[in-house]
């Protein structure tokens, strides 16, 4: 359970009371998840959206006063696969006649399990392999290509394996209906272990929506003399365009870091595009505001970036590897 979190009843208990809680929130020192349940302000501030999203479930099942069961999303994000919607709700497994029930911000499914339970950090989820099959079979496909992108490849945080695209897809038939079963292969299909960061897997699933040619991932550049300059998240090698995600992680987080300061880290990128642009390419960069925003009519939204980059949008042509176009689906 997360030690992070603060109950207004664990105050009451001690004498303290919940009104200094409630002050501490008015100044702007916590703020409060739900009802009774408060986080210190200045880490909740340095989450991403995911793991604010897991302080939400930790204090939804913290709250019940029977067992919980985690799913969807919600399962997802206890296993620490990135959620990438920005939605609060908790996800649950229904009992019998609560399916449908939403109350205080959670939801009840009645979702068919398809592998045994298992217990994740003391909170009882969805297998790792259900958990994605469900995620890629119920949320919006943007949505889901992050996480079936992260589970087939190997988890080193967590020391969990890849899992095989084969019993994801064996799962994804066993789905109880057969349009979700659908939405769920084509998920499965269309991941890809090489992307890095959940945004490039944003990123990826938005361009196959809006009809951009298929870009190759993790395109290693060299110099004359043969040794690689940089390999960059996508290239288009037909318009010698290369595509690159920017997350504020490679910036600010210790992992990708490695021991640079973040001044270090923004003057290495930008010799590591020097040294690539000399190999004859040009580059259009964008952030997770242009991707929550990607419509053509928005300036800084991805569709418009990678237009005004020289990319052509094609309904009825375009082609990714293993999926089919969406205008014959």
């Amino acid at each position: 359970m997360c030690s992070q979190l603060i109950f207004s009843h664990d105050y009451d208990l001690t004498g303290i009371g919940r009104r200094s809680l409630a002050e501490r929130c008015r100044t702007g020192e916590l703020t409060r998840v739900r009802n009774g349940v408060y986080v210190r302000t200045q880490h909740w501030a340095s989450m991403p959206w995911w793991d604010q999203y897991r302080i939400h479930v930790e204090a939804a099942v913290s709250k019940g006063r029977s067992p919980r069961v985690l799913v969807w999303q919600s399962a997802a994000v206890i296993w620490g696969m990135p959620v990438v919607g920005k939605s609060t709700e908790v996800q649950l497994l229904a009992a019998e006649g609560c399916h449908g029930l939403r109350r205080a911000g959670m939801r009840w499914h009645a979702s068919k399990l398809l592998e045994p339970l298992e217990t994740v950090d003391g909170y009882a989820v969805t297998s790792r392999a259900q958990t994605a099959v469900d995620v890629a079979g119920h949320l919006p496909f943007e949505h889901a290509v992050p996480v079936l992108d992260h589970v087939l490849r190997p988890d080193r945080k967590r020391n969990l394996p890849a899992l095989a695209r084969s019993h994801l897809h064996a799962l994804a038939d066993q789905l109880p209906t057969k349009a979700k079963s659908l939405r769920a292969h084509r998920v499965i299909d269309f991941a890809d272990p090489r992307a890095q960061l959940p945004g490039e897997s944003l990123s990826r699933a938005l361009m196959y929506l809006f009809h951009f040619p298929a870009p190759e991932l993790q395109y290693a550049f060299h110099d004359t003399d043969g040794r690689t300059v940089g390999i960059t998240d996508f290239y288009w090698k037909e318009k010698r365009l290369v595509g690159e995600f920017d997350g504020t992680a490679k910036y600010s987080n210790g992992e990708y870091l490695k021991g640079q300061t973040p001044v270090d880290r923004v003057v290495a990128e930008k010799k590591r595009e020097d040294r690539i642009r000399a190999c004859g390419v040009h580059f259009v960069r964008w952030t997770w505001d242009a991707a929550w925003q990607p419509e053509s009519h928005r300036p800084s939204g991805l569709v418009k970036l990678l237009l005004n980059a020289g990319l052509k949008q094609d309904r009825w042509n375009n082609r990714w590897p293993g999926v089919p176009p969406i205008s014959s689906q």
